[in-house]
């Protein structure tokens, strides 16, 4: 299974969001839609072997976790917005134990370090300047870590790394979330993995 754990700095925690601006208003919930939709969607199909978990943490009820099953999930498009609206339904469910709220779709409120320890056991740190991914290995059953268009807070990587994470990079450049996630799907399909 291939998880990618995307941070949401800003992302807004209220399903009262507008579908109409996800890159402001909505906290750049753009950049975590299109982060789960290079995880699980490929040409005409939905990757059954990955999953994609959000962790939003903006205004106004933090932290709020949504995690896409994509063996489960269904009513999953390619465009952002309708995906937004399957989040807004998720952030409707406010407690702290996960539920489905729709198939293949769970919504708690977990904290990261939660939602590290609930995704485990192996962590992939994507970070540039880390090992480079063409020529290292990486566990079969991993979870990858990413953040939107800011870094991981120091104590979010703290977290992160106390959990033994791999840290690994990309190449030369930094890339955008999502560009940074096909990068990895296909790193791993080439290899077989």
């Amino acid at each position: 299974m291939r998880r990618f754990l995307v941070v949401g700095h800003r992302a807004v925690t209220s399903p009262e969001f507008s579908l109409d601006d996800l890159a402001g208003a909505a906290g750049r919930m753009d950049i975590l839609l299109s982060a789960a939709n290079a995880a699980l969607l490929v040409a005409h199909d939905i990757r059954r072997d990955a999953e994609a978990d959000l962790l939003l943490l903006g205004p106004p009820d933090p932290p709020r976790l949504v995690r896409i099953l994509g063996h489960r999930v269904r009513s999953y498009q390619p465009d952002l917005r309708s995906n937004a609206a399957l989040i807004r339904k998720a952030l409707e469910h406010g407690s702290r134990v996960e539920h489905e709220v729709a198939p293949g779709i769970l919504a708690s409120k977990t904290t990261f370090p939660e939602a590290l320890d609930r995704l485990g056991p192996a962590f992939v740190y994507l970070r540039q300047g880390g090992k480079d991914i063409r020529t290292t290995a990486v566990p079969a059953d991993a979870t990858f870590v990413l953040s939107d268009n800011q870094d991981l807070a120091p104590e979010e990587e703290r977290a992160v790394l106390a959990r033994d994470a791999l840290v690994l990079g990309l190449g030369p450049h930094a890339v955008h979330t999502d560009q940074a996630i096909v990068l990895v799907q296909n790193e791993l399909d080439r290899r077989g993995v």
